[in-house]
């Protein structure tokens, strides 16, 4: 029996491959963790860091992954053998240019299956530029893609699909402060820009078993040469045969939005 979810929403999750709006905790908390990353943001100068495997730097955020009903809600979905694969802030600016092309994230350097759960910790609807997917395209297997250097682009490789599909088929899952939408690594998803006047903030909960150490304190010495290792590991993976370079987000230099 599920924990967290219903029989029919498991069901759903299996059939459409993507699942939302599931409440992962309050409004409350979730504007606090907020701040937390507001707060550090004005301390550190490599923020963008936070883009990929931050609970490695912060322990407020593995809280986040360890937090027991969130576990639970991914239990219900995979089973109790899991762990925190990454942890990717994707904060996006008011610009009305960020956005997310149509993609797969088990294109590039993933696992199969990995669930990621999209947490909001501001309001992510359509005028946010909130995420949106196909129903059922997880099944599909691994489309074509290309990339590009666009500036405005949130992806590591301004990556997009290049195979045909019906894009008329697209749900926006809209979430408010504290709801989660839930996906399989292989949906077709991307996002539309963000049309103000606030940033939109998003925390993708990727879970998988994974061998990386918890940080001993919040953007420590150990934990940022921790995270660096295991980055530029997937970062060896993801960009081998790509002619885009990597971002700050993985040790590189290329500016990223």
């Amino acid at each position: 029996m599920p924990k967290v979810l219903t029989e029919a929403q498991v069901q759903a999750f299996e059939r459409d491959g993507c699942l939302s709006p599931v409440r992962a905790m309050s409004a409350e908390r979730a504007r606090q963790y907020r701040e937390r990353f507001e707060a550090l943001e004005a301390r550190v100068p490599d923020i963008k860091k936070m883009k990929t495997k931050s609970h490695l730097l912060c322990p407020w955020v593995l809280d986040i992954a360890e937090d027991p009903y969130i576990l639970d809600i991914f239990e219900d979905l995979i089973g109790p053998n899991i762990r925190c694969w990454s942890m990717a802030w994707r904060v996006k600016k008011a610009d009305g240019q960020t956005f997310a092309g149509w993609h797969q994230d088990s294109a590039y350097g993933a696992a199969l299956p990995v669930v990621l759960g999209g947490l909001a910790l501001s309001e992510c609807g359509v005028p946010q530029g909130c995420l949106r997917g196909i129903p059922g395209s997880h099944k599909w297997g691994i489309l074509k893609h290309d990339e590009s250097e666009d500036p405005h682009s949130i992806l590591a490789k301004g990556q997009f699909i290049i195979d045909e599909f019906d894009e008329s088929k697209a749900v926006d899952f809209a979430l408010q402060p504290g709801e989660m939408v839930l996906f399989d690594n292989s949906l077709v998803h991307g996002s539309g820009t963000n049309a103000g006047p606030d940033r939109r903030f998003l925390l993708l909960v990727e879970m998988l078993p994974t061998w990386a150490k918890p940080p001993d304190a919040e953007w420590s010495e150990t934990a940022v040469a921790n995270w660096s290792a295991v980055v530029n590991r997937r970062a060896q993976l993801i960009f081998a045969d790509s002619k885009v370079t990597p971002s700050e987000a993985y040790g590189g230099t290329r500016a990223a939005t």
